[in-house]
């Protein structure tokens, strides 16, 4: 009987999945690695460099370590000179905001004043003396020109030119204290944030200016399918082994119908008289099965060498016409 092919072992989806992950890691470090481009250019440098390693655990336990990358950038010796002179500016700038904080401390725990009677102290304080000393001038000189003309002092002419003298400066003050007012207002909130904006403007001046980092070029390498891989070789040796089975049962029934169909199951094996020799399979008792031509024709056959069946069962084996060794196959198989 011919020997059945073993079935190819099925591949283990744990071990697989372990040398699938294997793959991805490889690639991902390699992906890393490609990806961290160092740059360099008149103004300065960008280089990474690995700082470390991180370990990972698989779901098999095993351990991997991917490595950590930290990335380094220089300038060059002009602008690394600019750079420092520019950082002790703004600090001088940011001592002196604080330092000027420190002078105003008591400004923000004051509420502003803007009531009608510190606004007409304001008024006062820094515009009604120019506003009265213009008037004062301008009636002097009424005064001088009513004299001038002979219009005493208590007449009806003097009263009257000293009445539209009075109604016009009423009108003017009242439109001078409407103005003033306005304007003593927004003076008063001028000086009230003049210090803070000063300040703002100077921790302005100290802001710390972020390194701007340039985006590296990525090369991605694919991931090699390793699961994929193997089921696909693991369905290639399941195709070789289909065609061994069905090799082996053609055999197989090719010696059992062989076998039943000589008289006495006996047949011409002599190696001699074949041709075009092919192993197939074996039998159970280790003898070689061939398929092959006899020289003298009748298409492919599948059989037995009488020569190797002779060391094996010497009684299966005779000598026929012309000294061609006969095989006895229902005593072999």
């Amino acid at each position: 009987m011919v020997s059945t092919p073993k079935a190819p072992k099925a591949p283990d989806p744990t071990q697989t999945a372990a040398a699938q992950t294997a793959t991805n890691v490889d690639t991902a470090i390699a992906n890393a690695g490609l990806s961290h481009t160092n740059q360099y250019t008149p103004d300065g440098s960008l280089e990474y460099k690995v700082s470390g390693y991180q370990t990972m655990t698989d779901q098999n336990g095993k351990t991997y370590q991917l490595p950590t990358y930290s990335a380094y950038q220089s300038y060059s010796p002009q602008n690394q000179a600019i750079y420092d002179q520019t950082q002790q500016t703004q600090l001088g700038l940011s001592k002196l905001a604080n330092e000027q904080t420190g002078k105003i401390s008591g400004i923000l725990g004051t509420n502003v004043d803007l009531s009608g009677n510190n606004v007409d102290k304001y008024v006062n304080d820094h515009w009604q003396g120019g506003f009265n000393n213009q008037w004062d001038r301008d009636q002097a000189s009424l005064d001088q020109s009513l004299a001038d003309k002979g219009i005493s002092m208590g007449s009806a002419a003097y009263n009257n030119a000293m009445q539209d003298f009075s109604t016009r400066k009423q009108a003017a003050s009242d439109q001078y204290l409407g103005d003033m007012y306005s304007n003593a207002q927004n003076s008063i909130l001028t000086e009230r944030n003049q210090p803070l904006n000063e300040i703002s403007a100077l921790m302005s001046g100290s802001q710390v200016n972020q390194p701007n980092y340039v985006n590296s070029p990525t090369t991605q390498l694919p991931t090699v399918d390793q699961a994929g891989l193997i089921n696909e070789n693991y369905n290639q040796q399941m195709g070789a082994y289909n065609q061994q089975v069905a090799k082996s049962n053609a055999a197989m029934g090719g010696l059992f119908g062989l076998g039943s169909s000589l008289l006495g199951g006996w047949a011409m094996s002599d190696r001699r008289l074949k041709r075009d020799v092919h192993q197939i399979g074996v039998t159970e008792s280790g003898l070689p099965v061939y398929e092959y031509e006899y020289v003298f024709g009748g298409g492919r056959q599948v059989g037995l060498m009488a020569d190797e069946v002779e060391t094996v069962f010497p009684e299966a084996i005779a000598e026929g016409p012309g000294g061609f060794k006969m095989v006895n196959y229902a005593g072999v198989l």
